[in-house]
């Protein structure tokens, strides 16, 4: 039935699905009053069914995508539910908010909220600050009583935004590739355009604060119940810290050395990566006769003169260089391997682990590294198999134990359990009881997030992608017009499928596409911006950053949409508000 309608109309089933899917989800939460974690897993099997295919088969790839999101989150969020049970009951949350609130003032604690939030979103992902801050806005709210509301919605306007705007979390850095912006570019004006746009999220948080107040809700059975701990008893600002800042060092570390390491970018071609200039010619010049060969020289990356330029023996430093430039042109290819075509061909170990992982979300030094591998592979005659390794890299491999986010969490966890062993003088057995009390209620989180990760994975496998693109693929314009058709892009294919870096991937390949031949009279990071703004836009039950949100403050879902929701789509008005202020007064051409 879907292919049918699919063949008459491309647009229609596609939509059709995405409207079947927003009914069956708000209707079961809101009318039915179904648990969150049945609602979502339902309505992924429903969209999943629509999408096609034997319903065997749709179901597994509805367990799949589930245990990929699962995978993904399980264990962090375990440990955040640990850490923050621990930092509540140990009076740690409440020494990091008496020393912040002698800073700042009560009044402005929202404020050093959302500062913390902006700047350790740079480095770490949004859903792990959010974590680690949680705690301090419950023991905020206990120390003065209310606005419980605004310092969970500060925290969030000040991690979203950088998460959206400022590499190098992965959605900005494959936006900046895609346009072709320099990253320290993209970090500059994704910051000027970010930090005005979180403190306008401030303000609304205040607003909405004031409009619905919601009080903090237990997160477990016996969830903030144990008598305070008086101020001279509680443990000292740096063990109170630790399981707060250090994970945000070592993951903030591992990025800063793969980054290090990613500019490198050892794939690159130069003069001396060609072996035999002649053979690498001669090989081109007959790819009529090889499969492989004739996929590489139909690659949308080589102009005509290209391909003449790769037919013909380079023999002088001027056409080696040429040559070596049209080859490093070819290795950004997106689509340059092509199982069908590369069938009967022996790729080394790195193209074939490289060729495995997502490549959508791909980096963009390890599609070069990719694709070089597969040239070498091709044609390992001629091009010389590039050394990878270098000290920056192997420091980087070798950090990447201490800044995976599972095992700084895991040791973040267990400084939070010693302390509030060491503080309530616990035995071994009772802070077990208290471990188990706290993963209880991180299961339930882990289990609602992994369904709203299956469910907008589910609405990614119906197509909607594609339908959105088709939609906007004539649409032009210049100018200011540019920079609002590639937020609208982006915020129809967040409200479509969930995931922002998605939205912000696919949005930014159609507007490279665009503005290819006519660029505008502004830098193209303002249309980065301008994507990564609108990917913030329409954010509901089908993205995990919602019930992150919403479970971890303790939030209702009609809370979590009156309150989250809006915030979010502040945020992308702002960005883009901000975006084309900066392209006009500032247009870095």
């Amino acid at each position: 039935m879907s292919l049918l309608v699919a063949e008459l109309n491309p647009l229609f089933w596609p939509c059709f699905t995405l409207a079947v899917g927003i009914v069956a989800v708000l209707g079961s939460i809101i009318f039915l009053k179904m648990n969150a974690f049945l609602a979502m897993v339902l309505a992924a099997i429903l969209v999943s069914l629509m999408v096609g295919g034997s319903p065997s088969s749709r179901l597994d790839a509805v367990a799949y995508e589930f245990g990929d999101s699962a995978g993904k989150i399980g264990i962090v969020i375990a440990m955040a539910a640990i850490i923050g049970k621990c930092m509540l009951d140990s009076g740690a949350a409440d020494r990091i908010v008496c020393w912040a609130v002698g800073i700042t003032g009560e009044r402005k604690a929202s404020l050093g909220l959302m500062l913390s939030g902006f700047v350790l979103a740079i480095p770490v992902f949004f859903d792990t600050v959010f974590y680690l801050l949680v705690p301090l806005a419950r023991s905020l709210f206990k120390r003065t009583g209310k606005n419980y509301l605004r310092y969970l919605t500060a925290i969030a306007a000040g991690g979203a935004v950088t998460h959206t705007l400022v590499p190098p979390t992965p959605g900005p850095l494959l936006v900046s590739a895609n346009l072709g912006v320099d990253i320290g570019m993209m970090m500059l004006v994704g910051s000027l355009v970010a930090l005005p746009t979180a403190f306008v999220g401030l303000l609304f948080a205040i607003f909405v604060d004031a409009k619905m107040p919601v009080p903090m809700r237990s997160l477990g059975p016996s969830d903030d119940k144990r008598e305070p701990i008086p101020e001279g008893q509680l443990p000292s600002l740096l063990v109170s810290l630790l399981p707060v800042v250090l994970p945000v060092l070592l993951i903030g570390a591992g990025t800063l050395a793969m980054t290090v390491a990613d500019k490198e970018d050892r794939a690159k071609f130069t003069t001396e990566s060609v072996s035999d200039y002649a053979a690498l010619a001669a090989a081109f010049a007959r790819g009529d006769d090889a499969k492989p060969l004739q996929r590489i020289m139909s690659s949308a990356k080589l102009s005509d003169d290209d391909r003449l330029l790769l037919q013909s023996p380079a023999t002088t430093d001027e056409q080696k260089v040429q040559v070596a430039s049209v080859l490093d042109k070819l290795i950004t290819d997106p689509k340059l391997y092509d199982k069908q075509a590369f069938f009967g061909t022996t790729l080394s170990p790195t193209a074939t682990d490289l060729l495995a992982s997502n490549q959508l979300r791909i980096k963009p030094v390890d599609r070069r590294r990719m694709n070089r591998a597969i040239l070498e592979d091709t044609l390992s005659g001629s091009i010389v198999k590039h050394d990878w390794n270098s000290p920056a890299r192997d420091f980087a491999n070798a950090w990447k134990f201490w800044s995976n986010p599972n095992f700084a969490l895991l040791l973040s966890a267990f400084i939070a359990m010693l302390t509030l062993k060491r503080v309530r003088k616990l035995t071994l057995g009772q802070l077990a009881a208290d471990v188990e009390e706290a993963l209880m209620s991180g299961g339930v989180i882990i289990l609602i997030t992994a369904a709203g990760g299956a469910f907008g994975a589910m609405l990614q496998a119906a197509q909607i992608g594609p339908a959105i693109e088709l939609v906007f693929a004539d649409v032009g314009g210049s100018g200011v017009a540019l920079l609002a058709l590639g937020f609208t892009v982006s915020s129809v294919l967040k409200i479509a499928q969930g995931s922002s870096t998605v939205a912000m991937i696919i949005a930014s390949a159609m507007m490279a596409a665009i503005v290819a031949n006519s660029p505008p009279n502004y830098n193209l990071v303002y249309i980065a911006t301008a994507v990564g703004s609108g990917s913030l836009f329409g954010s509901w039950m089908n993205d995990s950053g919602f019930w992150v949100f919403a479970k971890m403050g303790g939030l209702t879902e009609g809370e979590a949409l009156r309150s989250w929701t809006p915030t979010l789509a502040v945020l992308a008005v702002s960005g883009l508000f901000f975006t084309v202020l900066l392209s006009q007064i500032m247009p870095l051409v």
